[in-house]
């Protein structure tokens, strides 16, 4: 048996019996990490028999050294061999899982994150691949992703020396929350494109027999926009947290000004998670600008459910209170009080990700003499494929009906509203801190009242930068 220790940033010290190692673990029998390399190689090997019936000569030499590199404790020079290669063999098995190990063992426990969590989602039932992603999770510090992979773990019922191991990281997880270690995180968003209708209006000119003003029309215009904010963190139980959100952002269209939007978003949520089960209860006030006046705001309290299923299904649900309430007293005939309720269900698969989503909700006017108060349901449906080289492709879309309690210029009123929308993200494009996301949104909105009616392309790129 080897004895291993965990040094958290409390200063308390947990014992592991395990065959498993962290960079933050002092080995104090030396013959372990020959133990832990034979087991890793061993995975390795198989994935390399398994990925494919013939490989190329100078792939099976990379691989060749840098299992040479692990086995004789050169972690990081198995690494320099490996990343050099990604663009190009990530998304393989093999070599996922001895670049995620390469990383981890040299102290870069984010890049090994993104390589293990490719791994993990095209073989869900790797166990090795999933006990190194939540050995990851917990050298960075994420202590609620690294608790959930290695519930994961736990889940498939893995040898004795496995359980124990997993038993002791859990246990100084919540040595480590009951530190309340707080956490903090800031990004800058730039975004640039081209949007066929940013005013959401009809191209109809007429109305009734009326001539509708130009800025009621479709009209097109480029766009840029930016937008920057923060997340923080607060642990203050080991199965909870206070988070607070901060956003700010603009969004301008050099040929329809008078939809130029701004917005500033504060939230506060309180969140718990134990096992399979996770609950969370967020506020949040948004206060909008619309061509450099202030237009609206728009408050809520969101209750979330979520259960983990099993190893690849998720069961979610939620329950939002709100209201929104318009500045000018023109517009306060559309001041609503608003309920929004939804269940969802996602399935991890091979390299992808789907997800689908059932909502509802129900607007009540203020103004008994408003029109606006309505009911709706929808449908979402998307799904994400992970590729090599870390990007992502992704695809959603929705199909919504709104049914309004009064008619709108004596006709009764409902819309139905089709989305749909695609894209793909690159990290660390175009540097190592930056993600680069491009995306298509195609929106239609059909409805009794041709007023109302709209369709819409938006295409556009946007570039963040996290701190």
């Amino acid at each position: 048996m080897y004895t291993i220790q965990i040094k958290v940033k409390t200063k308390v010290t947990t014992e592991i019996h395990s065959k498993y190692l962290n960079k933050r673990v002092i080995v104090m029998k030396n013959d372990w990490h020959q133990v832990a390399r034979i087991v890793r190689f061993a995975c390795a090997t198989v994935l390399l028999l398994s990925s494919s019936m013939i490989w190329a000569a100078d792939r099976e030499i990379v691989f060749q050294q840098a299992r040479e590199h692990l086995q004789q404790g050169r972690a990081a020079a198995a690494y320099d061999v490996l990343s050099q290669y990604e663009l190009d063999w990530s998304g393989e098995d093999a070599y996922d899982y001895l670049l995620g190990v390469a990383a981890l063992d040299s102290g870069n426990a984010g890049e090994a994150i993104f390589s293990l969590q490719r791994l993990v989602a095209r073989q869900p039932d790797f166990a090795g691949a999933r006990m190194e992603l939540a050995r990851a999770y917990f050298d960075i510090g994420d202590n609620e992703l690294a608790r959930v992979e290695f519930t994961r773990v736990l889940a498939d019922n893995p040898p004795a020396n496995v359980q124990s191991a997993v038993s002791e990281y859990m246990t100084a997880i919540d040595t480590r929350a009951r530190s309340y270690q707080s956490d903090a995180q800031y990004y800058v968003e730039l975004g640039l494109g081209y949007d066929s209708n940013p005013p959401a209006a009809t191209d109809d000119a007429i109305f009734l027999s009326f001539r509708l003003a130009d800025n009621n029309l479709e009209s097109s215009s480029m766009f840029s926009q930016a937008a920057v904010g923060g997340l923080w963190n607060f642990p203050i139980s080991p199965d909870s947290q206070i988070l607070l959100n901060a956003r700010v952002d603009h969004r301008s269209n050099p040929s329809t000004h008078f939809v130029d939007a701004s917005n500033i978003n504060l939230g506060v949520a309180w969140s718990w998670k134990s096992g399979k089960n996770a609950i969370s209860v967020a506020a949040n006030t948004v206060f909008s600008g619309l061509a450099g006046e202030h237009n609206k705001n728009d408050y809520g309290l969101t209750a979330n459910y979520q259960r983990m299923l099993n190893s690849s299904w998720t069961f979610a649900s939620f329950l939002r209170i709100g209201a929104m309430r318009f500045e000018d007293s023109v517009l306060e005939v559309r001041d609503v009080d608003q309920i929004m309720y939804g269940v969802s269900v996602s399935q991890t698969y091979s390299n992808a990700v789907m997800n689908v989503s059932l909502t509802g909700n129900t607007d009540d006017a203020k103004q008994s003499s408003s029109p606006f108060s309505a009911d709706g349901y929808g449908i979402n449906i998307s799904n994400s494929w992970f590729l090599s080289g870390g990007k992502v492709i992704f695809i959603e879309a929705s199909a919504t009906t709104l049914e309004y309690d009064d008619p709108f210029f004596g006709f009764d009123r409902e819309d139905d509203i089709v989305t749909f929308g695609t894209g793909t993200t690159w990290p660390k494009f175009p540097a190592k801190d930056w993600t680069t996301t491009f995306r298509l949104n195609y929106s239609e909105k059909e409805s009794t009242v041709s007023l109302y009616e709209f369709d819409r392309v938006e295409i556009g790129f946007s570039f963040t930068k996290t701190f």
